[in-house]
Order: C-alpha cells, then structure tokens, then sequence
C-alpha cells in the first residue's frame, strides 16, 4: 500500500497534464486571463480504499466524506469510484486496489489549501493510508 489510489484507469493522462507544482503545500494563484469563465484551482484526492487486514467499507468511507468532506467543501466536489494500481517497490509487482476520487474547485487560496491538507491527513490517520496523492490544476470555470 505505498501510494494509496494512486492511479485510476484513463486518469493518469487526466492527473499528469497541466498540473502545476505545490511546493511545501503551497498552490499558485489560479489562472489569469480565462476567455470564459473564473479562473479556478481543481484539486483532485486519489484514496485507496485497501489497509492493512482488509478495504476500508463503503459505511466507513461515507462516514469519512460527512464528517470530513461536507464541512470543508461546502460549495460542492465529485466523488468518483474506480480502481488504482501501483508499484509495489518491496513486492516488485503491479498491486490493484479499489479507490475513489475527490474533485474539488475552489479559489486556490492558503484556506483551501489548508482544508486539502486536513482531509488528507484525516483519511492517511482514518485508514492507516502511507499517502493520499494530491494534484492541482489551474483552470477556468464557467458554471
């Protein structure tokens, strides 16, 4: 379990383009200039859903989105369902596991960034997870 969820199927060409860095957990401000639209940041938090003696449970996971989620992503966020793989590097093989996706939009700001942070470490604590990936992406939304 070295990357929790970390790749989901016809994701990972989705996760690598456009990403921006987040150096020492910090975002760049959104995109300037958008044609159409606000100019945006969407995070996305790969989560896998196996642990150590078993899956975390669809109750438990639930659980985890009303009481960590809603709260911090008030205005809204997409919750997709698949199936990561990664490399195991002690078993040298290719490990698959149930995952979900959280997509979230938000301003991009030190706040936001913040609660990303608190519900990664709550679900790393919540499901004995050695990492959440995180990726952000500059974008423009027109709702």
């Amino acid at each position: 379990m070295r990357f929790a969820g970390l790749i989901i199927a016809g994701w990972a060409a989705l996760a690598g383009a456009g990403c921006v860095s987040v150096p020492e957990r910090r975002m760049s401000a959104p995109v300037q200039g958008c044609q159409m639209g606000e100019p945006m940041v969407e995070t996305m938090l790969f989560l896998g859903m196996a642990r150590p003696g078993g899956t975390v449970s669809r109750y438990e996971f639930n659980q985890f989105v009303e009481t960590e989620v809603v709260p911090r992503w008030k205005e809204g966020f997409t919750l997709l369902e698949g199936n990561g793989l990664w490399l195991s590097e002690e078993r040298h093989v290719t490990e698959r596991e149930g995952s979900r996706t959280l997509i979230c939009l938000h301003g991009g700001g030190a706040a936001d960034s913040a609660g990303i942070e608190a519900i990664r470490d709550a679900y790393r604590k919540a499901f004995n997870q050695d990492a959440v990936l995180r990726t952000d992406h500059q974008t423009c939304v027109d709702f």
